[in-house]
């Protein structure tokens, strides 16, 4: 496969947690793209790691988050999810967000890693990585002070694959990591 070179990159635009860059691509076949859109977290690690997923077990039941998202313009069940804010370990984001979208609290020692993953390597560069929380306490609720975050389902483990099914869950990070929890059980 040819190397693509990066000939230029012009900032596009710019938030609290992304940067939005049209770079100038080439190849050595001659191929090249003038705009081609890449999305970069502000935040990122050294890995590109920029956020982490979570998939919460209460009372053997998994948690999910109905959450509408915007660009889809629908719902959908989706594992717990957020930025790493600058300076913040992976594992203590996830703590973090498990707490402030569900009210659920998680030992440290009940987290447990599952790997990363890339949730769109084609335009993001940004990875994700993914924790089960085991040993949920607490009650669950649902966030009121996040945008597009709604009620909470707790979803039997032999529900899940209906779910998938269905479509009622198509986010890239649930199914890669109940895919991963599945397997490390």
């Amino acid at each position: 496969m040819a190397p693509v070179v990066r000939k230029g990159r012009r900032l596009a635009a710019e938030n609290s947690r992304w940067r939005v860059y049209y770079d100038h691509l080439a190849d050595q076949k001659g191929n090249e793209v003038p705009d081609y859109l890449v999305l970069e977290g502000r935040h990122a690690h050294a890995d590109r790691v920029t956020g982490v997923a979570v998939l919460p077990v209460l009372d053997d039941k998994l948690v999910l988050l109905r959450v509408f998202r915007h660009p889809l313009a629908r719902d959908s069940l989706e594992a717990v999810r957020g930025f790493i804010d600058e300076g913040e370990s992976a594992d203590a984001a996830a703590l973090r967000e498990l707490t402030e979208e569900t009210g659920l609290r998680c030992r440290a020692a009940n987290l447990v890693p599952l790997g990363g993953y890339a949730p769109e390597p084609g335009t993001m560069a940004a990875r994700g990585k993914l924790f089960a929380a085991l040993g949920c306490e607490g009650t669950p609720r649902s966030p009121d002070d996040e945008l597009g975050l709604g009620a909470i389902a707790m979803v039997e483990r032999a529900r899940m694959a209906e779910l998938i099914a269905s479509g009622a869950i198509e986010d890239a990070a649930t199914l890669i990591l109940y895919y991963r929890f599945c397997t490390s059980q």
